[in-house]
């Protein structure tokens, strides 16, 4: 800088002996500006500055004092009714009201509406020079390997089977790895929040020492001053599993923070570019290849990936020996006379000739089980719906035998599996007794891939050649254990042949509806 050479240039030649006079005169210089420079030289000989928050004067450029003007439209009375304002709105915020909050273009408005006349960016400038006086000190924590995981919900829409509607998705994260866990439910209720505990530990293997959650209504029972009740469920979970459990401040999200990334990161990644499935299971299936991808990515922090990160913390901590936490809820149902238990709202069947009955129920938050004399007896997916039916229909065989005429129209034929189905619709229609018969025999044998194969083998003879006779003599022919194997061109061919020779011998025609040309 000039300034800078022309204080320099004059403390040079006043150390060579020149007088302020003659500097002066060669400098052209008013003698007030040279002494000024010599005498602040002198000044900083004498004085150490290497404690203090100032620099040596001789490396300093000359400096000249920043007039300060009056603020003549920002009066103390405009001041105060801004830092009411302020205050006001610091009160919403701890009183769940923050977005009911005046911003500052509000504020702005508000004073030209009481008759001030003053400028936008003058009330910006006063806000933040006060929003600055109070801005939170956050304190960087440490996170010990293996010592605590944090667990938060996130909310998700997903497109399935063509309908859009809202799953919750829980989220855990180890504080140390950064690895994360996360699941899809209908509901977040207390049994879903169990349930994705123990999904979470069977995963990992091991027990972190600490879990932390806000404050949410299945973990905090409630609150009473500064006190907080844990649920009775949380507790028998971490009595179970020995963990403690740690409860952030109310609206302190950032004690959780790094739950609070992953929840807006996995939803982001896993469903933002897609989010139509066919179904619930492949919209989970596509959300763990996402997780599996995400946790081969290395830490920003410890530069290896996080999946190596969570195997280091797994070795350093309380192994998950024991057997999973049930957390089914067992109920008692009665049964009515659709032969269903009502749980939720929601209806389940029960196998036939149990009407009138009280039989106990596991409810779990993906699965319910019904037992009769501690026999388990079924088992149906958990709707989270209201006045739905999950129906099986070889819960009603026995009755439809007695009122063949039913089974197309009914419920559980409509939840019947699609091979089923097709079934029916392609060879049975107008034979409901034969095509009982054939249900009652693959609910005995479970084998109902074997009965579609032997149904395509008889297709490939001739068209309407399939029965329920024919049907179950394939099923039969099938080879006992150690009995030699034959290709399967050859066997097929084979078994054609025979049936072709049967069907010559006898001149076999089917009965049933007719279908003409």
């Amino acid at each position: 800088m000039i300034l800078l050479k022309e204080k320099q240039t004059i403390i040079k030649l006043y150390l060579k002996g020149l007088s302020k006079r003659k500097i002066a005169k060669e400098t052209k210089k008013s003698r007030n500006t040279v002494n000024k420079y010599i005498k602040e030289f002198e000044k900083s000989r004498n004085e150490d500055v290497r404690n203090l928050p100032i620099t040596e004067d001789i490396i300093m450029p000359p400096t000249y004092k920043k007039r300060i003007g009056r603020k003549r439209v920002l009066t103390d009375e405009i001041k105060n009714l801004l830092r009411g304002y302020i205050k006001e709105n610091e009160w919403k915020r701890n009183h769940y009201m923050s977005k009911q909050q005046m911003k500052m273009i509000d504020m702005h408005e508000s004073l030209l509406d009481a008759g001030y006349t003053i400028s936008y960016s003058t009330v910006r400038n006063f806000v933040n020079e006060e929003a600055a006086k109070t801005k939170e000190v956050f304190i960087r924590r440490y996170c010990e390997p293996g010592y605590e995981v944090e667990f938060d919900w996130g909310e998700v829409k997903l497109e399935i089977d063509g309908k859009i509607r809202s799953y919750s998705l829980a989220v855990f994260t180890l504080a140390h790895s950064n690895y994360r866990f996360a699941g899809l439910y209908q509901s977040e209720s207390q049994v879903c929040v169990l349930d994705v505990h123990t999904k979470f530990i069977e995963h990992v293997g091991f027990i972190p020492s600490v879990f932390t959650y806000d404050n949410m209504r299945t973990v905090v029972k409630s609150f009473i001053g500064t006190e907080k009740t844990i649920t009775d469920s949380m507790i028998n979970l971490s009595n179970y599993y020995q963990f403690k459990i740690r409860l952030c401040e109310p609206r302190k999200g950032n004690e959780k923070g790094h739950v609070e990334r992953s929840v807006e990161f996995i939803r982001r990644k896993a469903f933002s570019s897609q989010y139509s499935f066919t179904d619930i299971k492949e919209a989970e299936d596509h959300l763990s290849r996402t997780l599996k991808r995400l946790n081969e990515r290395h830490h920003h922090e410890h530069k290896e990936k996080h999946v190596n990160l969570m195997k280091k913390e797994k070795s350093v901590s309380k192994l998950a020996a024991m057997a999973p936490f049930d957390i089914a809820e067992l109920v008692e149902c009665r049964v009515d006379k659709y032969s269903t238990i009502v749980i939720k709202q929601n209806h389940y069947s029960v196998p036939e000739g149990h009407v009138g009955k009280y039989i106990k129920a596991k409810v779990g938050a993906r699965k319910i089980k019904l037992f009769i004399e501690g026999e388990l007896v079924a088992e149906h997916p958990r709707n989270w719906g209201l006045h739905q039916w999950e129906m099986n229909i070889y819960h009603y065989l026995k009755t439809f035998q007695k009122k063949k005429g039913a089974i197309t129209q009914s419920q559980s034929f409509k939840q019947a599996p699609t091979q089923i189905k097709k079934l029916y619709n392609n060879h049975y229609i107008g034979k409901e007794k034969e095509f009982i018969e054939l249900l009652l025999y693959i609910k005995e044998n479970n084998n109902l891939d074997r009965v579609m194969k032997a149904v395509e083998e008889l297709n490939s003879i001739r068209l309407g050649y399939v029965n329920t006779e024919r049907i179950l003599f394939i099923c039969e022919q099938s080879t006992p254990e150690g009995v030699r194997r034959y290709n399967p061109d050859e066997t097929m061919n084979q078994s054609e042949s025979n049936m072709r020779a049967y069907a010559n011998m006898f001149n076999q025609i089917d009965e049933g509806v007719t279908n003409y040309g």
